[in-house]
């Protein structure tokens, strides 16, 4: 079920943010850089064509073709505020 977070969490900020890498899931979630990556690979496993990796600045990219897959029909601005309450730094 955490993982389905996880998930959402991406899409939303990538929609807000443009970019996200293993470091604001890290931080934000307190969990290790594996188990981060590994959500990493489910989500492009899912919709390869939402994000590329940009090698130079070590984040994952918005793609020219995005569309939400696990955030469905919530609002991203939203979704990360409620995030923020639960999860707090």
């Amino acid at each position: 079920m955490l993982d389905n977070v996880f998930l959402k969490y991406i899409d939303a900020y990538l929609l807000v943010f443009g970019e996200i890498n293993t470091q604001v899931m890290m931080q934000k979630f307190d969990i290790c850089r594996a188990k981060s990556s590994r959500i990493f690979t489910i989500y492009r496993e899912g919709r390869p064509t939402n994000m590329r990796y940009d090698f130079s600045r070590k984040y994952y990219v918005k793609g020219a073709v995005f569309e939400p897959i696990y955030l469905k029909d919530e609002s991203a601005t939203r979704f990360l505020a409620a995030i923020d309450t639960v999860f707090t730094d």
